[in-house]
């Protein structure tokens, strides 16, 4: 992720085409980025209505940037989550045993059971009391992941 603070639009010298900062992107550019101006805006972005050039580099820069806040806003959002992810690939490992469904694998990753190995070695009464599944229940499916580890 390459996220910078701010993204600068950059603008050519009306005598000799020099590159120099621009005091904001054209409204041009801001609609071939598949932008509002007020989204723009409330990005922080500069949208500078007076301008009427539009230069592809700018539009690249603002894909680019809109493309880094999501990435950030995703992983800030994945970090906030107070549940734990589950992967497909544990839940799948729990639900390889005969006595377990996927519902009952979701609600052991949930509850921490990560493994046939975790499953085969947990406290019943603790799982029970966190997944909402019977004792009775969780015991078959400790002694079935116990012959399978």
């Amino acid at each position: 992720m390459s996220f910078e603070l701010f993204a600068e639009s950059v603008v050519k010298s009306p005598g000799d085409k020099r590159p120099r900062r621009g005091r904001g992107f054209s409204i041009e550019e801001v609609k071939k980025a598949d932008l509002t101006i007020d989204e723009a805006r409330r990005m922080g972005l500069i949208v500078d209505i007076r301008r009427k050039s539009s230069y592809d580099e700018n539009v690249e820069i603002l894909k680019q940037y809109v493309k880094d806040i999501e990435e950030f806003m995703d992983v800030y959002e994945g970090e906030t989550t107070t549940e734990p992810s589950i992967s497909a690939k544990i839940i799948k490992e729990l639900s390889s045993i005969k006595a377990v469904n996927k519902e009952d694998a979701e609600l052991l990753a949930k509850a921490g059971i990560s493994s046939i190995e975790d499953l085969a070695y947990c406290e019943i009464p603790k799982v029970a009391n966190k997944t909402g599944i019977d004792e009775e229940r969780v015991t078959e499916m400790v002694k079935a992941a116990l012959k399978k580890a």
